[in-house]
């Protein structure tokens, strides 16, 4: 098979598993969702971060907050100085835990149909890609904003390890 056609496949598995996690949140795009993942794992965070994890610009992640908090899902916490911070509402957390439930019975229903050998053999394939997909810091951070990290991290994130194997940034030019 050559390479442009195991490169389109990849995609294409990656398109299905993002419809399949994301056929149920009809109510919620795939900003709010990786927001309020984001924030339930690491908040409460400051708009500005929750805008580099996700994607967005500042103004777009603002209008985003505000329909997650007029939906009750998240919250704005006092102002540090100009710094916003929200964190996710009780209803927020049920919300969120529900999406990372369907994700993982997603992603576990593909794997149901490979053997222990196959099962070892993706698990360091994946665990490459995922190193080699880490570009900066702000990059990692995106491409685990819905992972569940508490189990990922007990066995060793491949993508935080790429990142800390990143040279630091340069300064700013002046």
């Amino acid at each position: 098979m050559s390479d442009q056609t195991l490169a389109n496949r990849l995609a294409a598995l990656a398109t299905a598993l993002d419809d399949a996690v994301h056929a149920d949140t009809d109510d919620l795009s795939p900003s709010a969702v990786a927001a309020l993942q984001s924030i339930r794992q690491d908040g409460p965070l400051a708009i500005q971060d929750v805008a580099r994890t996700i994607g967005l610009t500042h103004s777009a992640t603002v209008r985003l907050i505000d329909r997650l908090e007029k939906d009750w899902l998240v919250r704005r916490l006092t102002r540090k100085g100009r710094e916003v911070r929200v964190e996710v509402t009780a209803r927020g957390r049920r919300r969120a835990s529900q999406f990372q439930d369907r994700r993982l019975a997603v992603a576990t229903g593909l794997l149901a149909g490979l053997d222990a050998t196959e099962l070892g053999a993706l698990s360091g394939i994946v665990d490459k890609l995922l190193a080699a997909s880490v570009l900066d810091v702000d990059g990692a951070a995106r491409t685990c904003r819905s992972c569940e990290r508490d189990g990922c991290r007990k066995v060793g994130c491949p993508v935080e390890a790429a990142a800390r194997a990143l040279p630091p940034p340069a300064p700013p030019a002046r």
